[in-house]
């Protein structure tokens, strides 16, 4: 019960440090999707680092020495607490800066609790002679499910991020104890693990420890590429970040702990019903919701990681090579985030890690069936099975080029970068809304533009008609003002600059700002009527507070895909906008989002200062190049509002019912879904 007792608590640990070290950097970097994945390319390679380590420990070095250096090591991590990183310096490459933030802030604590489930096996084969160390395995996969599935719902919507830093600190020290009462009851009662009879047996063959790479980093690459998705469009949050996870791990209980579970004439035959769900959810897109999306994508990667994870169990060697299954099955890991995190935003100028992920199972799965249906018993893999895989990989090959095809249709530009994939698709003038163009990020739009005489026409969510069209519409007559934006797309604010306005866009993506000047006018049209336009880059917050500058109006209109970050929706962050603005500016946030309803959390910022707000919203005509717009003005006593709500019946002062409250230490996401209304 002691090594069981150590594996549950380390994992526990191992995998709860994960999502509060990516909320403690996700506002540091943006708060984009790909912040995570990074994340994971780190934790990932700690792991490996851990396993190689105990691997080295285990088969290396004596018995008793190896526990003394052990104890030194878990000794040395106890200096690194509590885990509290400290902001990057700004610049530089946003991946590099994740990697340092955390390596310093956590990397000894997270390699030593990597290191606990196959070393503790390794010691309770050694001490407990006559068990099978496998039963631990699934002791520390209970243990990692339950921290993912806590996080979101225990931890993060009642205690602040310094608490959890604290609390996880100390349960830390605990582990560190329990790994030191282990190390002793082995030094007394051990012996290495390569003498215990029941390590014996043959060692496992090359092709086993290919497989063995091969399906875990494809399953790995499959959970990356579906997060990535899943955070694109809907919200970079712990709680879109644990369920995939915690799904994957699931995997691993089930097939460990239950290997009949994992039987491959079930979860093959499940395949190309996971894969043509798979195929719909991509192709819909945002279109098919927010629950949808949470559904058949995380529905597609669990049957890929039960099929591929079986496999992985059928392969396990003997336990003298247990060390080494476990450096290899993390290798696996390591390479897909590699090729998630690292290689894929290098080498593809489009999205499609989750498709090549689902086209690499089917193969995967195909050779295994094969290989099955070849050998005796035949029970093992029905005949259908090695011609079904195949046809399956063909059929979603030629399904999701189709797809790609479709999505590719009309773009004249497309370029990827830390932030996401941005394509400029030109609409024709045989359209009733063209000639155009519309800047396109993931699956969402960010700015169109007339390419005729109407060019100078503001679009999308800034027409006439918006809240946002009526506001510059009341101000035409004023002095000169100062607008400042934060968000880019294809500068159509810039739209509503006459001479003498001075307007600064705060853009955290350069390629943002490279589209917006070579593929789209605003920007230059306003400067030659005269008005002052600048382009500053870096996270519209940070920028914010390192400017003196006061402006009459703050637009807050930065979406990643469909997700806003949630830093720039904080109470802190209220507090330097309105410290930003003039004593009768105007702070105006675009709050049209399909997912979230991000009404309840501007009622608790309005109310908590004292604020006045109105809520502007129209309905999207598409023969007219609008879009539906919902757009929140707050202010301490702009004469704006009330000349809105003089001259307009629908629009309406915001309610301060319904209150959810954020801040940097505490922002929940679970309250304003609109799944879970």
């Amino acid at each position: 019960m002691l090594f069981a007792l150590t594996a549950l608590l380390s994992a526990f640990l191992l995998f709860l440090v994960q999502p509060l070290m990516g909320r403690y950097v996700l506002p540091w970097f943006g708060g984009g999707s790909t912040v995570w994945t990074i994340c994971m390319l780190f934790f990932q390679s700690g792991l490996l680092v851990g396993y190689a380590y105990a691997h080295l420990l285990a088969l290396r070095l004596p018995l008793r020495r190896g526990l003394m250096v052990h104890g030194a090591l878990v000794a040395l991590s106890l200096l690194a607490l509590p885990i509290v990183p400290e902001p990057p310096d700004p610049g530089g490459s946003p991946t590099i800066g994740i990697l340092l933030t955390l390596g310093l802030a956590v990397a000894l604590p997270y390699i030593v609790l990597s290191t606990t489930a196959p070393l503790v096996q390794a010691w309770a084969a050694s001490a407990e002679r006559g068990r099978s160390p496998y039963r631990l395995y699934a002791w520390s996969n209970t243990g990692s499910l339950a921290a993912l599935v806590a996080y979101p719902l225990a931890f993060e919507p009642f205690v602040g991020l310094e608490r959890q830093a604290v609390g996880w600190s100390v349960a830390y020290g605990l582990f560190a104890l329990l790994i030191g009462v282990c190390a002793l009851r082995v030094h007394r009662v051990g012996v290495p693990l390569t003498e215990t009879p029941e390590a014996d047996g043959p060692p496992p063959s090359t092709r086993d420890r290919v497989l063995w790479i091969a399906l875990t980093a494809t399953a790995s690459a499959l959970l990356l590429a579906t997060t990535d998705r899943l955070t694109e469009d809907i919200s970079a949050s712990p709680f879109l970040w644990v369920l995939p996870l915690g799904l994957y791990l699931a995997t691993f209980i089930i097939c460990f702990g239950r290997p009949a579970w994992a039987d491959r004439r079930v979860w093959f035959g499940l395949l190309p019903v996971a894969a043509l769900g798979l195929w719909w959810a991509l192709d819909q897109g945002a279109d098919l919701g927010m629950l949808g999306q949470i559904l058949i994508l995380n529905g597609a990667l669990f049957v890929g990681c039960m099929a591929l994870h079986g496999e992985v169990v059928r392969l396990r060697p003997a336990p003298a090579h247990l060390t080494g299954f476990y450096l290899a099955t993390s290798l696996g890991g390591a390479i897909g985030g590699v090729l998630v995190g690292l290689a894929a935003p290098a080498l593809l100028p489009v999205r499609i890690e989750l498709q090549l992920a689902a086209l690499l199972t089917g193969l995967l799965a195909s050779i295994q069936a094969w290989r099955a249906w070849n050998a005796r018993p035949f029970a093992a893999a029905p005949r259908w099975l090695g011609a079904a895989m195949p046809l399956m990989v063909i059929a979603l090959a030629i399904g999701f080029t189709f797809e790609l095809e479709v999505r590719m249709a009309g773009v004249s530009a497309i370029d990827r970068g830390f932030y996401g994939v941005l394509r400029v698709k030109e609409i024709p003038e045989i359209f009733p809304t063209g000639p155009a163009r519309k800047l396109v990020h993931g699956r969402i739009m960010h700015g169109q533009q007339y390419t005729d005489e109407r060019r100078s026409e503001a679009l999308s969510y800034y027409s006439d008609d918006s809240g946002i069209g009526r506001l510059f519409e009341w101000g035409a007559d004023h002095p000169p003002r100062t607008v400042a934006a934060v968000g880019l797309g294809v500068g159509t604010v810039a739209a509503f600059g006459r001479a003498d306005d001075r307007v600064v866009f705060y853009e955290i993506d350069p390629l943002v700002e490279r589209f917006a000047e070579s593929w789209f006018t605003y920007l230059a049209d306003a400067r030659a009527r005269g008005a002052e336009v600048e382009v500053v880059i870096g996270d519209g917050r940070l920028q914010l507070a390192r400017t003196v500058e006061r402006y009459d109006v703050l637009v807050l209109d930065a979406f990643s895909s469909d997700a806003i970050p949630a830093h720039l929706l904080t109470r802190e962050a209220f507090e330097l906008y309105l410290d930003r603005l003039a004593p009768e500016g105007l702070l105006v946030i675009n709050i049209a989002n399909r997912h979230l309803d991000l009404r309840p959390v501007l009622r608790a910022h309005v109310h908590a200062l004292d604020l006045h707000a109105i809520e502007i919203a129209r309905a999207g005509n598409w023969l007219e190049n609008t879009s539906h717009t919902r757009w929140v003005f707050v202010t301490r006593g702009s004469p704006f509002i009330a000349a809105a709500i003089e001259d307009d019946v629908h629009t309406e002062k915001m309610a301060l019912d319904e209150r959810v409250v954020w801040t940097d230490d505490f922002a929940p996401l679970l309250p304003i879904m609109k799944a879970f209304d």
